[in-house]
């Protein structure tokens, strides 16, 4: 762009600009409010409470229905303990898991692994939620007393929960020991 078109395209930009008008032209004095202003007023959520109130139930709820957390108490925490049950623990095989399981004098741990033929770190995540919301919905066909890693397979993925739920109680239940008291 040579310097003469530029000063040709702001002088027409001038000429628009005055004929627009300026700043001094618009009115300084406000409208009167409309009465719908923004919203209407039956736009307005109704079903809200005016203030806080408490929540309806206590604790946290999982996607199924099954209430409480998972306690770190019951829990495998440590890659020790993992390292254990991969070398050392007895192995029952599901489509959809693998429970690798030792006595133990204390009560139940319960640790959970996926395999890395789960090749993406989102869906081995997913399919450890689903393992952990499988054993709680299972949780009293465990043993008292045990040790326990659940690895999750690419099944446990595809599977719907229930499927899922029901070979991780039956594998549960192949496990000897006392139950606990419900």
């Amino acid at each position: 762009m040579t310097v003469r078109s530029a000063v040709s395209t702001l002088a027409r930009f001038n000429e628009w600009y005055e004929e627009r008008g300026h700043e001094a032209d618009v009115s300084t004095e406000s409208t009167a409010a409309r009465e719908d202003a923004r919203l209407p007023r039956s736009y307005d959520d109704k079903g809200r409470a005016e203030g806080a109130q408490a929540s309806p139930c206590q604790g946290s709820q999982t996607a199924h229905g099954v209430a409480g957390r998972f306690p770190r108490r019951e829990r495998l925490t440590t890659s020790a303990e993992f390292q254990a049950l991969f070398q050392r623990g007895r192995r029952i095989d599901r489509p959809a898991l693998i429970v690798l399981w030792r006595e133990a004098t204390e009560p139940t741990r319960v640790g959970f692994a996926v395999s890395r033929q789960v090749k993406n770190a989102v869906q081995r995540n997913r399919a450890r939620r689903r393992l952990r919301e499988a054993y709680r919905a299972s949780r009293d066909a465990a043993p008292a007393q045990a040790k326990m890693v659940i690895v999750g397979r690419p099944a446990a993925l595809k599977a719907p929960f229930a499927v899922l739920t029901d070979q991780l109680r039956a594998a549960l239940g192949s496990i000897p020991g006392p139950r606990p008291a419900s």
